[in-house]
């Protein structure tokens, strides 16, 4: 079972945070779309894997780390921004 983590950070630090992750989760999506397309369409690199469900797993396991994240700091539901 994952260690839960409490962090204290300041508000901004969350958002870079979040921004972070979701350039990570675009590249992956990315990388989904040109294993199962063959299309390049973005600037973004390919990301090592092994076939473009691994990388739609990164895309969906990035969105829940997002989810989370937002949900605590309260910026879902627009609190905090």
């Amino acid at each position: 079972m994952n260690k839960t983590v409490n962090l204290n950070l300041p508000a901004h630090d969350v958002g870079q945070i979040l921004d972070a992750l979701q350039i990570r989760m675009e590249a992956w999506a990315y990388t989904a779309d040109y294993l199962k397309t063959g299309r390049i369409t973005e600037s973004y690199p390919v990301e090592e894997c092994s076939d473009a469900d691994e990388a739609q797993r990164l895309v969906d396991y990035y969105a829940i780390i997002i989810k989370s994240i937002e949900e605590q700091a309260g910026l879902a539901a627009g609190i905090n921004t």
